[in-house]
């Protein structure tokens, strides 16, 4: 009975560890998905800084309707952004 016993806690005991390591894997998997998207996200963000400061040197040598457009259009991603 004893034997039994150790037995069945040997195999609760490695369920649980099963269980958390799979939790653990989760976690890590989501956690490179995140950054990977950071990482995106920040890329986006300095290429529309990039576009804004061209647009704005673009419209002070020559006014123009469709790059004041651009330049409204970017200003509002960049503060969805934020």
């Amino acid at each position: 009975m004893n034997d039994f016993k150790k037995a069945n806690d040997s195999i609760t005991h490695a369920k649980i560890v099963n269980e958390y390591e799979n939790k653990v894997r989760a976690l890590e998997r989501d956690n490179e998905r995140l950054n990977a998207y950071n990482e995106k996200v920040e890329n986006a963000k300095y290429s529309l800084k990039i576009r804004i400061s061209s647009l704005r040197k673009a419209l002070k040598q020559k006014p123009d309707k469709i790059k004041q457009a651009q330049l409204e259009l970017c200003l509002d991603i960049r503060e969805v952004l934020k």
